[in-house]
């Protein structure tokens, strides 16, 4: 008898009857940070707790690099839309992957750029129910049925066996969310190819946001905004009345979902660089080049904390050449916003005004002092 393998896709169409070979996970490690700046070639080991455990390429393709920086290659080898990456740890630009086929192992290792792919599901152990049955609440055998599950409908393995029985999440037939976890019987299965599609990551959540409406919430915002300022002024020379004015208008006073779950209090994608603490991926509205507005998810920087994220956003201002005229008024923090305004910081025509209101309605000029 033939061992046979189905290929997971959206229109599902063969399953295998024999029991699944286990692997199992590597334990989660530190990451290496890399450094920029004096020093960029040490490197220090930190945890990141921002990087998802797998990504999946959503370009066309992508390039799989030798290294965090620069353009050579690791192989020939180029990514296909959809291929399954496993996280390894996170650079300063790029995120440090185990490449895998469709039969789990890992055929090329290096580095990717996190604007080319997405959090995913694992890329390893998927099956295929082999016949129409029922999930168990556990792997007892006097457990309750959950629900039915038909014949080729996808699975991922979670653990197991135990007593013959494997521990599953139930997908749509699509991949496009999982709709149950719990116990099929091990024979009721059979090994599968990873999906040739977009399979969301199962632990992905909305992130709800939170709101700062009351006097005391902005009195704390403003007291760690203004610490964190004044630390990045005297590495950066920008004011930290402006810091502090424009943390509070662009993170709506850190309610914002950035600032929420990564310490992101400017919208730094992460293009170009990492953050502190990783990347996260969120939706967001880009502007074609028509002018149309259309909806995408990207992704941006994660921090440590506060003061990390107003750091790189006023090393940003302090050493891009557009904002140069800026940074020569930098005693006068009214022009200073100005100067950012019409260098196109922002292409909102109000935002100088905006940041000027609360420096005034907050006395934000005392930090500079």
């Amino acid at each position: 008898m033939h061992q046979l393998v189905c290929r997971l896709h959206p229109h599902l169409a063969a399953a295998a009857m024999c029991v699944p070979s286990l692997l199992a996970a590597p334990a989660a490690q530190a990451a290496p940070l890399f450094a920029v700046g004096p020093g960029a070639n040490e490197t220090a080991n930190v945890v990141v707790s921002h990087l998802p455990t797998w990504v999946q390429v959503v370009n066309a393709t992508a390039s799989l690099y030798a290294s965090d920086s620069g353009t050579q290659l690791a192989d020939s080898t180029t990514l296909a839309r959809y291929s399954f990456l496993r996280v390894l740890s996170g650079g300063a630009t790029r995120l440090q992957v185990d490449a895998y086929d469709d039969y789990n192992n890992v055929i090329a290792s290096g580095w990717v750029d996190p604007a080319q792919v997405l959090p995913s599901a694992p890329g390893t152990d998927w099956l295929v129910a082999s016949n129409a049955s029922n999930l168990w609440r556990s792997a007892d055998a006097s457990a309750d049925a959950a629900r039915s599950v038909e014949r080729f409908t996808p699975l991922q393995l979670v653990d197991g066996p135990v007593q013959n029985r494997l521990e599953v999440r139930v997908y749509r037939a699509d991949f496009s969310g999982v709709v149950d976890q719990g116990w099929l019987d091990a024979l009721d299965t059979g090994p599968a190819l990873a999906p040739q599609t977009r399979v969301p990551s199962p632990t992905d959540r909305t992130l709800g946001l939170r709101t700062a409406n009351t006097t005391s919430q902005q009195q704390s915002f403003l007291d760690a905004a203004a610490d964190a300022a004044r630390q990045s002024a005297a590495q950066t020379g920008v004011p930290a009345s402006v810091t502090v004015a424009q943390a509070i208008l662009e993170s709506a006073w850190g309610s914002s979902q950035l600032s929420v779950a990564a310490n992101n209090y400017f919208g730094m994608k992460a293009l170009g660089n990492l953050g502190t603490d990783g990347v996260v991926w969120l939706p967001t509205s880009e502007y074609d080049s028509s002018g149309g507005l259309y909806q995408t998810v990207s992704p941006f920087r994660a921090y440590k904390s506060m003061a990390d994220s107003l750091t790189d956003h006023d090393l940003l201002l302090a050493t891009s050449s557009r904002y140069a005229q800026a940074m020569r008024a930098t005693r006068d923090p009214k022009q200073f916003a100005a100067l950012l305004a019409s260098a196109g910081y922002s292409t909102d025509p109000a935002y100088t005004d905006k940041i000027v209101a609360l420096m005034d309605r907050y006395d934000l000029y005392r930090l500079d002092s």
